[in-house]
């Protein structure tokens, strides 16, 4: 029996285009091996999907379906809320970013760990944008009626998007409610959780359930895409006015976004 060569794992694509190339006479016909290899090149070419592959990722984006349960108060608003979240991530720095109320708000979270600094950046219509800067550790303006939350990791595991997640449970008595959050150690990122009421979870978000300014909310990642992320996506633009946490929550209130902001 012919002793199968052996190949070095570091680098998965090049492993299986090794394999296959070895087992290339034991095929019937080269077709099958061109049809397998494509597919094979397709997936690593993408760079979206899963992460079967067991690679650590340190740069990528990924995308979050949102969804807002039966329990949440009444508003008006509510089927104008958006429908997914990007959180892009290099260099141990992250940028959220949700769009919603038909194109006519948005808000984007930069993260940056090594300064330890949060940029909080709130867009409505053409003219009002308004920026917030917080220090890591500060609760997050986003999720400021979580403050009292009280987390507990568990030893519960499941895969979200191909990436093994661990389970952690907490409560807010502000909220009156449970949350959960499924996180990652395979994405490499350290402020990904920064702007997270959970910010001791030592991991990226993959499954979770918050409050928002006032608005409670599902997020699942749908999916993780490998990808250079440009510089600029951490930048923070100009033409943004100054505010504090107090004055931003003044905007909120006005345009009723959480109508429990105080």
């Amino acid at each position: 029996m012919k002793k199968q060569k052996k190949y070095p794992t570091s680098n998965f694509f090049f492993y299986i285009c090794a394999v296959l190339t070895n087992q290339l006479s034991t095929m019937k016909s080269f077709k099958t091996f061109s049809i397998i290899l494509a597919v094979v090149v397709a997936c690593f070419a993408a760079g979206c999907g899963s992460g079967v592959f067991g690679e650590k990722i340190d740069e990528g984006v990924i995308t979050y379906r949102l969804e807002y349960p039966k329990d949440n108060k009444k508003s008006p608003l509510i089927d104008l809320l958006p429908e997914q979240m990007t959180l892009s991530f290099k260099d141990d720095k992250s940028s959220m970013l949700i769009k919603g109320y038909a194109g006519c708000f948005s808000m984007q979270c930069v993260s940056d760990y090594k300064n330890k600094k949060n940029t909080t950046l709130l867009s409505i219509g053409l003219w009002e944008k308004y920026m917030l800067e917080t220090q890591l550790g500060d609760t997050p303006f986003e999720t400021s009626s979580m403050s009292d939350l009280e987390v507990k990791v568990t030893t519960d595991t499941m895969s979200v998007c191909g990436y093994k997640c661990t389970k952690a449970i907490g409560h807010s008595d502000n909220c009156e409610r449970d949350f959960t959050f499924w996180f990652t150690k395979e994405i490499d990122n350290k402020s990904a959780n920064m702007i997270s009421p959970a910010q001791n979870i030592k991991g990226v978000l993959m499954q979770f359930d918050i409050e928002m300014m006032g608005v409670y909310m599902k997020a699942k990642a749908i999916e993780v895409c490998r990808q250079e992320v440009p510089d600029d996506a951490f930048e923070i633009p100009s033409g943004y006015d100054k505010v504090t946490r107090s004055e931003l929550e003044d905007v909120i209130r006005r345009y009723s976004f959480d109508s429990t902001a105080k």
